[in-house]
């Protein structure tokens, strides 16, 4: 049974609902108070028995806008050890819990995902056991708490996240012929690390069944695409409703729990991708006495407000809510008022918004052992104050792990995802890190043999390669934990964002071993470059778009990892990575920021370069790379100032291959490869 008793987290408010059905509602007073409507179904989930259908009570005066009810005071009194279904009814409307554990679409009618709208309102599970109200998955069972152990988990600087939309993970299609993308479940991203592990849809995968695809790639950090619940099926799971159950889709919180504690026994940290510019929840419905409006903004309708912009200041474009409600973040709760977070009584007001994403930041942090956040659309949040608050809770909660006696600060990061690069953020502390959209446009270029962003070819790749050479506005990274670099990301809507397979044959390159060739060296430059190396779900072996035609549209396309194993170049591909994150993983100069590009050979355009990767007491790495469709001539080809060259033991990573001490900083070069040499052995 898990372990959520009273006083278990850092918000007073999620540890009410232990004793208490707690409904929030600050600023508002509503015509008729809240109703609990609780019962149970039938077990084909066909049929709901309503048991109880009572009202809330005040808490006292001090706590005002906070309701609550006894479990205990309910007539007709519940059953010990029994599962109930419940929703909150207010001014006549019926919604969720905002604060649901768990939800569940499989009763009611509701297990159709085709018959899932924007108003559906799924029932909240609660247990009531020994007096009390316990989180449980709908069956019933209480998820233990991961076991959290940070030795083995990766420092920031030697991290590869994997970048996994759980629901696109596996392909087919589903009765109506229709192409069936949301299968992939919490049970399924297991099996890709524990090759014991079947998986609850992957069984018939025969690269799942046959090994552990991600273990073997050798990642140490998993970020899943929003995990908690969202209504639609089929999609991303960017359009959160419920923010504080895992996604009903994707598995329970048991088994949430289960795939965290597998990957943490392996080293990888668990990163949590988090949806707070627009929401789809239960405040945005409830209109009695505009309680939408405390929470939500209409941005159309508010010109004058800062808050209904982008990107933290007044004025340009307005905030969009993607179908769902932008969320309000400049409104206050003025003067006394009950504080969730706390429990205390403030005197200053409080910031509804603020304390709702701070409450399932507490539950997802505290529950599920996340490792790391990223923070989707940060210029559409707009309010960089609220980003930092945010993240200084995210810390708050990381370094409350006290188990081991110390907290080790290289080992958790707050990513914002902003492409136009807001430095200043990085600087006032409002985030650890933000993904480094440039590092996607300029390998793009290099891979066709051209330069970007107004700097000749030489200046694009010493960019490329050491992210602080990047002229950003307002200064430019300082440390390579502060970029996420990646070649693909989930998102390939606009110019050549989409799948890296896709690329190549959109700029004519057809020939698969043009195509292995363009792949193996965007991964050599990703996983040696300064920064932290991001790799989408299914590029580590060339997958491609069957579907995402239009990149104007986001890609609708789940992951084939049947083409993992091919027996050709894409098998061969998966293995050249491998090897490389490995490398990228342990070896001590690529976790430095230090590099010294000291080579660019002018008579072939510059198209040739070579850069070394170490610190002062570090064993160097040293990458060459040839940028051209032509190979190198002759048997042999120059590298000159090679460092350390007299010394013995250097190898070539890509090859697995050691290097005689006469053939260093000599060996040729084919089109559009690149070598990674070092002297460093694990």
């Amino acid at each position: 049974m898990t372990s959520t008793l009273p006083d278990a987290y850092a918000a007073d408010i999620l540890n009410l609902r232990g004793g208490y059905f707690v409904f929030w509602l600050p600023d508002v007073s509503p015509l008729d108070p809240p109703r609990l409507l609780l019962g149970t179904y039938s077990s084909d989930g066909n049929t709901f028995q309503k048991l109880v259908q009572q009202d809330f009570v005040v808490a006292d005066n001090d706590r005002a806008g906070l309701w609550l009810l006894d479990p205990n005071t309910l007539n007709p009194s519940l059953d010990d050890g029994t599962v109930y279904h419940y929703w909150f009814q207010l001014g006549g409307v019926t919604v969720t819990d905002p604060f649901a554990f768990t939800v569940d679409y499989g009763v009611g009618g509701m297990a159709d995902p085709k018959a899932r709208t924007e108003s559906l309102q799924p029932a909240a599970v609660i247990k009531f056991r020994g007096g009390q109200l316990w989180p449980c998955d709908v069956d019933g069972n209480g998820p233990a708490l991961p076991t959290l152990s940070s030795t083995t988990l990766a420092a920031n600087n030697h991290m590869v996240i994997y970048e996994l939309p759980t629901s696109w993970a596996k392909g087919g299609t589903d009765a109506d012929g229709d192409m069936n993308v949301d299968v992939g479940t919490f049970a399924d991203v297991q099996a890709l690390f524990d090759s014991n592990a079947r998986g609850r849809n992957f069984a018939s995968i025969h690269t799942v069944g046959a090994g552990a695809i991600l273990q073997e790639l050798g990642v140490n950090a998993l970020e899943l695409l929003p995990a908690a619940d969202a209504k639609p099926r089929g999609a991303w799971g960017y359009a959160t409703a419920h923010y504080f159950a895992p996604d009903f889709d994707l598995g329970t919180a048991s088994e949430l729990v289960e795939l965290v504690s597998t990957i943490q026994g392996q080293g990888v940290r668990f990163f949590a991708d988090v949806v707070m510019a627009f929401g789809h929840d239960s405040y945005g419905t409830l209109t009695d006495n505009g309680t939408a409006a405390i929470f939500h903004i209409n941005p159309t309708a508010e010109p004058d407000n800062p808050d209904s912009y982008q990107g933290h200041t007044m004025g340009g474009q307005l905030r969009d809510g993607f179908g769902g409600q932008s969320w309000r973040y400049i409104k206050t709760v003025a003067g006394t008022a009950y504080d969730p977070e706390s429990g205390q009584t403030v005197t200053d007001g409080v910031h509804p918004s603020w304390v709702f994403h701070k409450s399932h930041l507490t539950r997802w942090m505290s529950d599920f052992g996340v490792g790391g956040l990223r923070l989707d659309s940060i210029n559409n949040i707009g309010n960089w104050d609220f980003v930092k608050a945010y993240k200084e809770k995210a810390w708050d909660l990381y370094n409350s792990r006290t188990t081991e006696g110390t907290v080790d600060p290289s080992k958790f990061l707050v990513i914002g995802e902003e492409l136009s690069l807001p430095i200043a953020m990085l600087k006032q502390g409002c985030l650890d890190a933000l993904w480094n959209e440039n590092w996607l446009q300029r390998v793009r270029a290099v891979l066709l043999g051209e330069s970007w962003g107004g700097d000749d070819f030489e200046w694009t790749v010493r960019r490329l390669v050491d992210c602080r050479e990047d002229v950003l506005d307002g200064g430019s990274f300082t440390d390579g934990t502060q970029a996420i670099n990646y070649i693909t990301s989930h998102d390939i809507e606009g110019y050549r964002k989409n799948r890296l397979y896709n690329f190549c044959l959109d700029n004519g390159i057809s020939d698969s071993n043009d195509i292995a060739r363009r792949a193996r060296l965007a991964f050599a430059l990703l996983l040696t470059s300064v920064g932290v190396p991001m790799i989408f779900a299914g590029e580590e072996f060339a997958d491609q778009e069957d579907q995402s035609v239009n990149m104007a549209y986001k890609q609708t396309d789940p992951v084939n990892y049947e083409r993992k194993d091919d027996g050709g170049w894409r098998q061969a591909l998966f293995a050249y990575v491998a090897n490389l994150v490995q490398l990228r993983t342990t070896c001590p100069a690529l976790g430095v920021n230090d590099t010294n590009v000291f080579h660019v050979d002018a008579s072939r355009g510059g198209k040739i370069m070579a850069w070394q990767r170490a610190g002062a007491s570090t064993t160097p790495v040293v990458v060459v790379a040839n940028f051209s469709d032509d190979d190198t001539p002759g048997t042999e080809y120059n590298v000159p100032n090679w460092p350390d060259q007299g010394v013995p033991g250097w190898r070539e990573v890509t090859q697995n291959r050691d290097v005689p001490p006469g053939w260093i900083g000599r060996e040729p070069l084919f089109a559009w490869e690149a070598k990674v040499y070092t002297y460093w052995r694990p």
